[in-house]
Parts: structure tokens; C-alpha cells; sequence
């Protein structure tokens, strides 16, 4: 059985390996590919592999891309920080995926599916799968289109500092300090964001990364963000919930 790791960080490449081999020693582990580009060009050369693990986020770019230029008969699992809400219609599907960090119960039990499923290596790339890749393909947001008294205008989401509902409102805070009045919700606009650089701290608050100076504890495990912007009456508090998989956004 032959498995390809497709994955840019080294010391994740060996630390997956190593598990897989702990869970199936007969498993026969491929050479690290670490990119797109190395992805494309090994399959021109080489025949399928019988399963792949793969990154969605690479070193040039995101993993979906190698589907654009090679056909891929391979299961595939995915290893991924990218933010479940992209992979909410996978979830019922024969395809798995395990979320960064990768606990060695969740390895075991996607193994175990990929073995009981006894996937033909013939089989092109699946529905499921491609489904996933479709969703992870859609453009990022660019822009938000506000309304200003008689007119409308464009913000760039490059420079939304922060989102903030008030009131039932939910407004854009550029890095110039100005504040836009938005149309959808928090939750709907967070879908549209690019989960790297923006995070949902709270029911009524994304933040930028970039406007992050400190994080300090807070009460009932609870973090405070110590922002770079001098802001009167507005805090970022990281709820509960959201404490453990915040710190792993930030350290990303």
C-alpha cells in the first residue's frame, strides 16, 4: 500500500508519517511533496498512489490546484487548519478529513474508513471530493459594497480592521479609523472572509489578525486582545468556545 503525503512543513510531513506507520507498518510512506508544482509534476510521472493525505494550505499556493492540471484517481483524506465551515458538506461523505493538529485517534479512525471502504484505485476523482474542491476554489470576498446617505461605495477588505454588531447592526472598521454601516450579519460576512486573516472571537466580533499587539488572559477563560488601534468602548474579548481553536488561529 502505497501512501503520498502531500504537505510543506517538514516536521508535520514526519510526524504523520511516522504515525501512519505506527497504525499500518505495512503502509509504504512516498518521498515529502511540498508543493503544487511538485505535485503536478510527480503525477505526470508516476502512477497513483493507493491513498493521499493531503495539505489544503501549500507552500505555493492551495492544494485543489494540482486538480486544475492532472487527473487523480486516488482517495484522498485531507489534513487541514482550514475553518470547518468549508468542509461542512463533506462531513457525510466517504472522503475524510482531520483538522490540524492531528490527534492519533483521528488518524486511526480515517484509516480505518479508508480500509473498510476498500476504494478501487481506479476510481476518478469522486463527487464528494469534488464538491469540497469547488467550495475551497470560490474567490475570497474583495470588497463590500456600503451605503453612504445618496450613494455607495466600495471598502477593500484588505482594510477592514475589525467587524462589529451593534444594536442588532453590523458595522466595518477600517485601519483609518472610519466605521461603515454593512448589510449582512457577522456570521453571514465571516463565510466570505479569509479564515487566515480573519477570525470570529466572539458572536458579535471578527477581528484582522494585523490588529493584534497583545493577548492577554482574561476572566473565565476568556483572552482580552490588546489591539494596535486606539479604540474608545470597544473590547475584543476571545469567548470561551472559541479559546482553544483562537490560539491555534494566531499560531498558525
Amino acid at each position: 500500500m502505497k501512501i503520498l503525503i502531500i504537505e510543506d512543513e517538514i516536521n508535520a510531513y514526519n510526524l504523520l508519517s511516522s504515525n501512519i506507520q505506527s497504525l499500518e507498518p505495512t503502509y509504504s510512506i512516498l518521498p515529502q511533496i511540498e508543493s503544487v508544482e511538485d505535485a503536478v509534476n510527480w503525477f505526470f510521472i508516476n502512477d497513483d498512489p493507493d491513498l493521499i493525505f493531503l495539505d489544503i494550505q501549500l507552500s505555493d499556493g492551495q492544494s485543489f490546484e494540482i486538480f486544475e492540471h492532472v487527473k487523480v484517481s486516488s482517495p484522498i483524506i485531507f489534513t487541514t487548519a482550514y475553518d470547518q465551515y468549508a468542509l461542512e458538506a463533506f462531513k457525510v461523505n466517504s472522503i475524510d478529513y482531520l483538522l490540524k493538529p492531528i490527534h492519533i485517534s483521528d488518524l486511526s479512525r480515517a484509516i480505518k474508513k479508508f480500509n473498510n471502504q476498500q476504494v478501487r484505485s481506479d476510481i476518478l476523482l469522486n463527487e464528494p471530493i469534488q464538491v469540497l474542491l469547488n467550495e475551497l476554489s470560490k474567490s475570497k470576498k474583495q470588497r463590500c459594497l456600503v451605503k453612504k446617505s445618496n450613494h455607495f461605495e466600495f471598502i477593500n477588505i484588505a482594510n477592514i480592521a475589525f467587524v462589529n454588531s451593534e444594536d442588532g447592526l453590523t458595522f466595518l472598521h477600517t485601519f483609518d479609523g472610519s466605521r461603515h454601516l454593512y448589510n449582512k450579519s457577522v456570521e453571514s460576512l465571516m463565510k466570505d472572509l479569509d479564515c487566515k486573516v480573519f477570525y470570529r472571537i466572539n458572536r458579535a466580533q471578527i477581528i484582522n489578525i494585523n490588529i493584534i499587539l497583545k493577548i492577554h488572559p482574561y476572566v473565565n477563560q476568556r483572552l482580552k486582545i490588546e489591539a494596535k488601534l486606539h479604540l474608545k468602548d470597544i473590547d475584543f474579548i476571545v469567548s470561551r468556545s472559541n479559546f482553544s481553536q483562537f490560539r491555534k488561529w494566531v499560531d498558525s
